[in-house]
């Protein structure tokens, strides 16, 4: 499965009263993968998929990724990177995706869009 696809099995669980767009943005570098928006908010997400889930990890992120994702969340706008797996999907927060993370929670894909559901 590809990245686009995963990130379809994802969007296919969320309820109707979020807006979901899977961006492709080839003129504006460093945008993230998709903006989900409901009644209580926006969520920007940059999606990475790995074919196994390590133990230890660090997203591979651009520059332009790294710089659109922290201005954004330095303006306080919601912002993630979600790494999945057939294993799982773990959410990074906060900047935690500029540095490398030991993998101690994986969600399955109905938890990932009820997460995206509660931020939105």
């Amino acid at each position: 499965m590809n990245e686009s696809g995963f990130i379809a099995t994802v969007t296919k669980k969320l309820p109707a009263e979020v807006y979901a767009w899977k961006i492709n943005a080839r003129f504006a570098p460093g945008v993230p993968d998709c903006w989900y928006s409901g009644p209580n908010g926006d969520l920007w997400v940059e999606w990475k998929l790995l074919p196994k889930m390590l133990t230890r990890h660090k997203p591979k992120l651009s520059k332009k990724q790294l710089e659109w994702l922290s201005d954004r969340y330095d303006q306080g706008r919601q912002v993630a990177v979600m790494v999945g797996s057939p294993q799982g999907t773990m959410i990074y927060l906060n900047k935690d995706w500029t540095s490398q993370q030991k993998v101690d929670r994986l969600y399955s894909r109905q938890e990932i869009a009820d997460w995206i559901t509660s931020m939105v």
